[in-house]
């Protein structure tokens, strides 16, 4: 039913940059997510996670916890944008649901500003 296929993910660093320059920062405690608008007719993600979030174990997690959440509530996302996610350094204390506020929150933001 939810699925991630390679066209909502962003690629290369090219992508990640355009994203980056392009784009408006919304920081919360513990995440950054930079959304800019799409170059595709699909809204896409990129996540980054730093060795120093934690082990390999941890920044996995909060990957496949990222991504979960995006597949559930993309579909809000009208107008195709691209979204970065940075986990700041403590990120790797967060249950799922503190994460799954954390996003909520930050893509809140993002519908206030106009850019959704």
């Amino acid at each position: 039913m939810f699925s991630f296929p390679p066209e909502s993910r962003l690629h290369n660093s090219s992508q990640f940059s355009a994203v980056w320059q392009e784009g408006c920062k919304y920081h919360t405690a513990h995440l950054i997510l930079i959304a800019a608008p799409g170059l595709t007719p699909r809204t896409r993600l990129g996540i980054t996670v730093s060795r120093k979030v934690g082990n390999a174990v941890c920044r996995n997690r909060i990957k496949r916890w990222t991504r979960e959440y995006f597949r559930r509530h993309c579909a809000c996302l009208t107008p195709p944008i691209d979204v970065n996610v940075v986990a700041k350094r403590h990120a790797g204390i967060l249950s799922h649901d503190e994460l799954d506020q954390e996003l909520r929150s930050a893509f809140a933001r993002l519908e206030a500003d106009g850019h959704v």
